[in-house]
C-alpha cells in the first residue's frame, strides 16, 4: 500500500509540472508540403501548413457581403484581406492575384485556447499562357505561392512560401 501511495504522489507530482503550449495570439504557419511539384495546368494540387494560435480562434465568420472573384483581386489589391468569409490567402508570384479560401472552425479543446494543426488548400493551378486545359504548344510555367492566414480576431500570421510547383500546359 505504501509503495502505491508513493506511486501516486510522485505521478501527481510530475503531472503538475506539465504545462501547457502557449502560442502568441497571431496565428503561425509553416509551409509543409505540395501534393505535387509537377502538375498538368488545370490539375488540383493540395499545399499543406501547419499553424498554432494563441487564443484559439481559427476560422471565420461568414458574412453577406463577402465576395471577391475567382481569382481574389488582380495586381496585389489586399481588399479580400478584410472581409469575414475568408481566412486562407494564396499570393500567386507571376502575377500577385490573391485567391481566396475558408477554412474550418477549429474549436480548442480542453481548458486552453492554445491550439495547433495544419490546413490543407486544394487549388486548381494553370499556366499563364494558357487558362485551360493542357494544349498542344503551350510553354510549362512555374507559380510558387506565398501564403498566409487570418483569425477571427482578425489577426494576420506571418507569410510563408510554397516550393516552385511545374506546370505544363501541354
Amino acid at each position: 500500500m505504501k509503495k502505491a501511495l508513493t506511486f501516486l504522489l510522485l505521478l501527481l507530482t510530475f503531472g503538475s509540472c506539465v504545462k501547457p503550449p502557449t502560442y502568441p495570439d497571431e496565428p503561425f504557419i509553416e509551409f509543409v508540403s505540395v501534393s505535387s511539384d509537377y502538375i498538368y495546368s488545370g490539375s488540383t494540387d493540395t499545399i499543406t501548413i501547419s499553424f498554432t494560435d494563441g487564443n484559439g480562434d481559427i476560422g471565420v465568420s461568414p458574412s453577406a457581403d463577402d465576395s471577391c472573384n475567382v481569382c481574389g483581386l488582380q495586381t496585389g489589391d489586399s481588399t479580400c484581406l478584410f472581409l469575414n468569409g475568408f481566412n486562407v490567402f494564396l499570393i500567386d508570384h507571376r502575377n500577385k492575384c490573391i485567391s481566396t479560401f475558408a477554412s474550418a472552425n477549429v474549436q480548442p479543446k480542453g481548458k486552453f485556447d492554445d491550439i495547433s494543426g495544419e490546413i490543407s488548400i486544394i487549388t486548381n493551378i494553370y499556366t499563364e499562357k494558357c487558362f485551360a486545359a493542357p494544349q498542344p504548344g503551350c510553354p510549362k510555367d512555374t507559380v510558387v505561392y506565398s501564403i498566409l492566414i487570418k483569425d477571427k480576431a482578425g489577426n494576420r500570421s506571418n507569410i510563408v512560401q510554397t516550393t516552385p510547383i511545374i506546370v505544363d500546359g501541354e
